[in-house]
């Protein structure tokens, strides 16, 4: 058993034993179960690409199909179960005489005969992938979707039809929707074509009631667990409908899904999940409010008051301190640092919302921390002051999160943390001048410590590469590189090609020889590369980047064979994000990927020497390296780290992997060392 696989067997045993925690209320009419429908949809099987493939859709369907038709009791002749397994799926109810999840089979269920049932109860399920339209909502495809037309089911505009006019008066007054999919934008499918899905809405009738659950945020992607072909999120979910009645589970819903959320948190603490489900429901059953996720009338252990929200007076204030203030470099480390330090579970996705200054206030503003007594705004506008180049500004917002604090009667703020401290690099400059032969270079190195650069050495002509190296050598034992971290070669574009993280000098004990790389964060940089307009893309990519941080997956762009062509750059320059790529190519498509990142100004790329393939994609080996999701602050480290021979690996090589890592404030004085 991997390491992995038994830290997921005891967090599955953690969860399962409060799998039994009630969450009930009072007064409640019973359900008749036989006025209960449901349309199950499980789709692992799409016409659209075999690639779309989902390994446990169907079996996920037919899972939660036995917990209606099981301990719910619901008759079967009302569940409405449409699955297309692959042919590899056993499946686990009698399937014979099955409709397959196409647009006219669920269209024809969902809207003619669903409405025309005399029911109380609606269940829709559905299992497969997902997207999200400009306007935020889910669309489903259907198994019979195509590149050429995406069929596929809206699921807010169906929703919106059956809480309407359209359902006849009477039936259906409690629905429940539950979407095991992602929720990433269509953007990331710009082969697809969706076009748009009208049902024919009539007017809202209130006393319907809904309730939506979906497995993850919006923008990110549903985790398929493939070793037990099922998804993460449905797996946890009938685990906490396990042993419950329809009765049970319909009158504690609320309860049942923050306990999903809490399962999540545990996982994604352990490095087993990176999804966050949520919930939406406007009124409980009986008409009385409900946030959902946002700010709630109890804490998250069920008593006493939730942490409370601002004021007007703090909201008129603070849109007056925020106002015309651009989001500043390290605004998602102070977003993030408000959950922390008042005990909330970040956003899996752990990235900064959409908008200003003033809009990321009021997403901490909706969130609901466990330290009551302090809202998640305060903290955040705290480390915001902390880190301000502006003294007269961040005495302002200090002075605003005080008066708040003491006007709510919220708990002190404590003091951000400082920065990391940006250990000591070298920067080694290799310039071949056109009238030299290629195999020699002008050298100059320097350290960069203490906020700033200083000579060390330089040659007075150019010199062989193997020269170059013992002078580094040299430079590496003197006493003025001690404590160092980080070698930077900044290289022309021909010598990209060069590894220089496996160079071995006799920097060792008594002289022995030591790969660079397995020492030191060694990366290559072509700062002269950046000219004309894509200086300016590079200069905005990098501030996007220490905007935003490295772990907003929008940051990385993963570039395979078939993604290289002369439109590769313009694609890549087209917004700040990417400011990663992920050169996943062969050898002979290497080079013309890497000219695509300097044109576009990526400053950060990462590519195997010799444009070698693994089994394992650059994606997955880089996080495993990080033991969690891709951080792009943290590549240098995890490079390195990879690239140190595990203990069952001593004879082997160093993994060829190479890293380019611009940063345009690191760059050195430019003049001619000829």
């Amino acid at each position: 058993m991997t390491a992995v696989d038994a830290a997921r067997a005891a967090t599955e045993a953690a969860l399962g034993a409060e799998a039994g925690t009630g969450t009930g209320t009072d007064s409640w009419a019973p359900i008749d179960p036989s006025r209960v429908f449901a349309l199950v949809v499980g789709i692992e099987s799409y016409e659209v690409s075999h690639r779309w493939n989902l390994t446990g859709a169907a079996r996920d369907a037919e899972r939660f199909a036995g917990w209606l038709t099981g301990q719910a009791g619901v008759p079967a002749d009302n569940v409405r179960l449409l699955v297309s397994p692959l042919e590899r799926t056993d499946s686990e109810q009698d399937l014979t005489a099955r409709q397959l999840p196409t647009k006219e089979n669920i269209e024809r269920i969902l809207f003619k005969e669903l409405p025309a049932c005399d029911g109380d109860l609606l269940w829709l399920y559905w299992a497969g992938h997902g997207y999200l339209d400009q306007s935020h909502r889910m669309l489903l495809p259907y198994a019979d979707a195509t590149k050429d037309f995406t069929s596929h089911l809206n699921l807010e505009e169906a929703l919106r039809w059956w809480k309407s006019s359209r359902l006849p008066p009477g039936r259906f007054h409690r629905q429940i929707a539950i979407g095991d999919a992602c929720r990433v934008d269509t953007g990331r499918a710009a082969k697809l074509a969706f076009g748009s899905s009208a049902y024919g809405v009539g007017g809202t009738v209130p006393e319907r009631r809904q309730f939506t659950l979906y497995a993850s945020h919006q923008g990110e992607v549903a985790q398929n667990l493939t070793d037990k072909g099922a998804g993460q999120f449905t797996d946890t979910l009938l685990r906490r409908l396990d042993g419950r009645t329809l009765d049970e589970t319909v009158q504690g819903l609320v309860g049942i899904a923050r306990s999903v959320q809490a399962d999540f948190h545990l996982l994604r603490s352990r490095g087993l999940a990176w999804q966050e489900p949520q919930f939406v429901i406007g009124r409980d059953w009986s008409g009385s409010a409900v946030l959902g996720d946002a700010w709630t009338e109890t804490g998250p252990d069920g008593g006493g008051p939730g942490a409370p929200g601002l004021d007007q007076t703090a909201w008129t204030e603070l849109g007056a301190l925020l106002r015309n203030r651009d989001v500043p470099p390290f605004a998602c480390d102070a977003y993030l640092w408000a959950f922390e330090v008042t005990g909330c579970a970040p956003p899996a996705r752990r990235s900064l919302p959409p908008g200003g200054l003033t809009e990321i206030a009021r997403d901490l503003d909706n969130r609901q921390g466990r330290q009551r007594d302090m809202p998640l705004t305060l903290p955040f506008v705290r480390h915001l002051a902390a880190r301000s180049d502006d003294p007269a500004w961040a005495r302002s917002a200090d002075t605003w999160v005080d008066t708040t604090r003491e006007r709510l009667g919220a708990a002190p703020v404590p003091a951000p943390p400082e920065p990391a401290r940006e250990g000591t690099a070298l920067h080694v400059r290799l310039t071949a001048e056109e009238a030299e032969a290629d195999e020699v270079h002008w050298v100059r190195m320097w350290l960069y410590r203490n906020s700033a650069f200083e000579t060390v050495w330089e040659s007075e002509r150019p010199l062989p590469m193997a020269t170059v190296r013992e002078k580094l050598g040299e430079q590496l034992l003197a006493g003025s590189a001690d404590r160092l971290t980080r070698i930077e070669f900044h290289v022309p574009y021909e010598l990209l090609g060069e590894a220089f993280e496996c160079w071995g000098l006799p920097i060792g004990r008594v002289g022995r020889t030591i790969e660079l790389g397995s020492h030191y964060e060694v990366m290559v940089r072509c700062p002269d590369e950046r000219t004309g307009i894509a200086h300016s893309h590079w200069r905005r990519k990098w501030d996007w980047f220490k905007t935003h941080g490295g772990e907003d997956r929008k940051a990385v762009h993963q570039v395979r064979d078939d993604d290289v062509s002369s439109m590769l750059g313009v694609f890549l320059q087209a917004a700040e994000p990417p400011v990663c790529v992920l050169a996943e190519v062969s050898e002979d498509r290497l080079m013309d990927a890497l000219d695509a990142v300097l044109d576009a100004g990526v400053p950060i790329a990462v590519w195997r020497r010799d444009g070698r393939t693994e089994d394992t994609e650059l994606s997955s080996e880089l996080a495993a390296g990080a033991d969690a999701g891709i951080d792009v602050r943290q590549l240098p480290a995890v490079l390195r780290a990879l690239r140190i021979p595990g203990p069952q690996q001593a004879h082997q090589s160093p993994r060829p992997l190479a890293l380019m890592w611009d940063d345009p404030e690191r760059v050195p004085e430019r003049r001619s060392l000829s």
